[in-house]
């Protein structure tokens, strides 16, 4: 960083897309600061499912959130980036200092000075979507989970998972170990959109007792007396409901989000929920910005850890390109 706060690369998120630009920027010899809202190193990957193995990274065939988000921040912090966790982006402006325009990023802090900007920030703001039960909300914190972030929090309980994604088939597998069986599994269609393998592994479980699939079936309603003892599942295919013993009910019907305040900076999007991005270099339709990771978006894009990794790459080495005014090439990490 300069003496006046000018870095070379700012990067918005500090999830495994944002480590990784860092660790390319650094290398590269850029200087470097990493603005995140949330409060921890990680992204969504450590807010939503730390615990939760990850298969589809490059070179780890299994890898727990967690230590993906310490192998990334060991990497992406070694040159020693500034870091400003917990802090809103609010604004987006160009100004020229001494005859060098720059970027600057406003946040819930401060007004901060870079000459290339890479947003990595995963869906943007997010909230997860709820049963449409009336009075769901209370029962949140007595019983009612949207995300699993320690396991040993659903240790011994009965358990009914709902949603027909990865996330719910991963839950259902991964919890084995942890919870009371059988995990029921409910999904309003018969047909899962989970991996193939995971749908299998879950009905080979089923035979041995140790999951309950429940399709095509709905929660209609929750008792208990203070916290959460049983749900109702009506299967909507027959209109039969059934009460089925419950001490957790973990939701994970994906999520709502949305770009927050970077969609009113001018940026062309790929949809509502993606920044437009020239994929050959991740710069989108405003000079000197890139994106790289689940937020940016081009047709054909698919949204894996391993993708936004690599656009990080791509997008770090652009940016110090053209601030540099120099041809793009990668700078080796070999040995």
């Amino acid at each position: 960083m300069s003496a006046d706060g000018v870095v070379d690369i700012t990067i918005l998120g500090a999830g495994p897309a944002g480590l990784a630009a860092a660790y390319y920027a650094g290398h590269r010899d850029a200087s470097v600061r990493i603005i995140e809202s949330l409060e921890q190193l990680g992204g969504q990957v450590a807010a939503v499912y730390p615990e939760k193995h990850i298969y589809d990274v490059a070179g780890h065939p299994k890898i727990l959130g967690t230590k993906l988000v310490e192998l990334c921040a060991e990497q992406g912090l070694q040159y020693g980036p500034e870091v400003r966790l917990g802090e809103e982006v609010q604004t987006l402006e160009r100004v020229n200092e001494n005859g060098e325009e720059l970027l600057a990023i406003g946040t819930s802090e401060g007004i901060f000075l870079t000459r290339a900007l890479i947003i990595t920030a995963g869906h943007g703001a997010f909230e997860p979507r709820k049963l449409g039960i009336e009075g769901i909300d209370e029962w949140e914190g007595r019983g009612v989970h949207y995300f699993v972030r320690e396991k040993d929090v659903f240790r011994d309980r009965t358990c009914v998972i709902v949603g027909g994604g990865d996330s719910a088939l991963d839950w259902t597998l991964g919890l084995q170990d942890t919870v009371k069986p059988p995990i029921a599994l409910v999904h309003r269609r018969d047909n899962f959109r989970a991996l193939e393998s995971s749908v299998s592994e879950a009905r080979a479980l089923e035979g041995e007792g140790r999951v309950r699939i429940m399709t095509p079936c709905e929660v209609r309603e929750v008792h208990g007396d203070g916290a959460l003892e049983a749900v109702t599942i009506e299967n909507t295919k027959t209109g039969q409901s059934e009460q089925v013993p419950c001490e957790a009910l973990i939701t994970l019907l994906g999520f709502h989000s949305h770009l927050g305040a970077i969609a009113d900076w001018g940026l062309e999007l790929e949809g509502k929920r993606q920044i437009r991005i020239d994929p050959t270099t991740c710069e989108t339709s405003l000079s000197k910005v890139y994106a790289a990771g689940d937020v940016a978006g081009y047709p054909g894009k698919i949204t894996l850890i391993t993708i936004g990794m690599g656009e990080a790459a791509i997008a770090a080495n652009n940016a110090v390109a053209q601030i540099r005014g120099e041809k793009v090439q990668p700078k080796y990490s070999t040995d």
